[in-house]
């Protein structure tokens, strides 16, 4: 029988109605004579007593070895697990349970890991005397067979994972919210639900700051081939994502990474610099090398560590605080003639400063002033994006 991988977020399993909804999700892949693996995240946000945050916070996690952290942190997937397993039960639905560890989920760390591989005969063998499997996500094994976690999105990435490897018909990720969206709603006026998107899109619009899907799920897809497709327990409407030719040839999303510091370096400095930061953990983005001067982003959370590091290195530098990293993102970035002229033209014309821009054949970046990041992003989505829509929906 064909598979359906059925993801849960934990704001849809955080009330009763809600799991009422997921579980006639459940029956909808049931009646269309596929089987299901659920994949359930903990259930709430910060404050809610299961969800992952508040598990963080009962104890100083710097007091923890990182697979003890690991285990405490899995606890809120376990508890979602069994509260939705009872739920599918109330419903007439049998289902099993499977850690992530029963579940063959291998990781290559404990703490924020990467999963390594899926060993699909367990499920399978499940899936032989019930029709729904029940993953708790978010957690796997390593490789002393300790418990380890994914980091944030990791129920996203063990659903893809779990599709991916077990070759599924169809990954399906609930959450919250209708589905990819063009822009921050909260930020510009008619952002509206992409339809479709490819693999390489959704991996561009997550990886550029959107909390939707997490650019480790998109690739395990990617990977598997897998059709995605995600939206809220409605099961209406949504965003699909799978191969290029499934997606519409224009400008989709645009989107924005806050609280970056822009770092400017000699260029004779670079080569270290760079093997300093690599060997403190700390993440560069948006490389501009040129022949006098190198300039790259970092968090601004790292900004305290960097400047430790190349003082101590007496390495001078220079510095640009509240900056944000705008992102215009769409398969027709690079065939667009206009785009990089349109964008100057459109920003110093509402005194907006550029930075820095970078550019690929998908994406479209603009380092500007964080306070006004959002002026930019509603000046770039209605003049890119916006018109595009009205077009298709006529």
């Amino acid at each position: 029988m064909p598979i359906s991988v059925l993801k849960f977020g934990g704001t849809s399993l955080s009330e009763s109605y809600k799991r009422e909804a997921a579980v006639l999700n459940v029956k909808r892949e049931l009646e269309r004579k596929h089987q299901v693996i659920a994949v359930v995240s903990a259930m709430g946000r910060m404050g809610d007593p299961y969800a992952t945050d508040t598990l963080l916070s009962l104890t100083d996690s710097r007091d923890l070895p990182s697979h003890q952290k690991s285990l405490l942190l899995s606890c809120g997937e376990l508890i979602s697990a069994a509260v939705f397993s009872a739920a599918l039960h109330y419903e007439g639905v049998n289902s099993e349970i499977l850690t992530g560890k029963q579940a063959g989920i291998k990781t290559r760390q404990t703490y924020n890991a990467d999963i390594s591989s899926v060993n699909i005969q367990v499920l399978l063998e499940a899936l032989k005397y019930t029709d729904v499997i029940i993953v708790p996500g978010f957690q796997g094994e390593d490789d002393k067979g300790r418990t380890s976690t994914l980091g944030r999105g990791g129920s996203d990435t063990s659903a893809c994972a779990i599709a991916a490897s077990i070759n599924a018909a169809v990954c399906r990720l609930y959450t919250d919210v209708a589905g990819i969206m063009s822009g921050d709603p909260r930020i510009v006026d008619h952002a509206a639900v992409v339809n479709r998107l490819s693999y390489d899109e959704a991996f561009h619009i997550a990886h550029q700051g959107a909390k939707i899907i997490h650019p480790k799920a998109v690739e395990w897809a990617r990977k598997g081939r897998i059709p995605v497709w995600t939206g809220d327990l409605s099961g209406e409407g949504g965003t699909w994502i799978g191969s290029s030719e499934d997606s519409t040839d224009s400008i989709h999303s645009v989107t924005a990474v806050e609280n970056l510091v822009q770092i400017s370096v000699q260029a004779q400095d670079c080569d270290s610099i760079f093997r300093l930061l690599a060997e403190e953990g700390i993440s560069i983005d948006l490389i501009s090398i040129q022949p006098i001067e190198v300039k790259f982003t970092i968090q601004q959370e790292d900004y305290a560590d960097l400047k430790m590091i190349l003082n101590n290195q007496q390495i001078y530098f220079k510095s640009r605080e509240h900056v944000s990293k705008i992102a215009l993102i769409g398969s027709s970035i690079a065939g667009r003639p206009g785009v990089a002229s349109s964008i100057v033209t459109l920003l110093t014309k509402n005194q907006i400063s550029i930075w820095q821009t970078a550019d690929s054949h998908l994406t479209f970046w603009i380092l500007l002033d964080s306070d006004k990041s959002a002026l930019a992003q509603q000046l770039l989505h209605q003049f890119f994006i916006k018109n595009e829509l009205v077009t298709i929906q006529e």
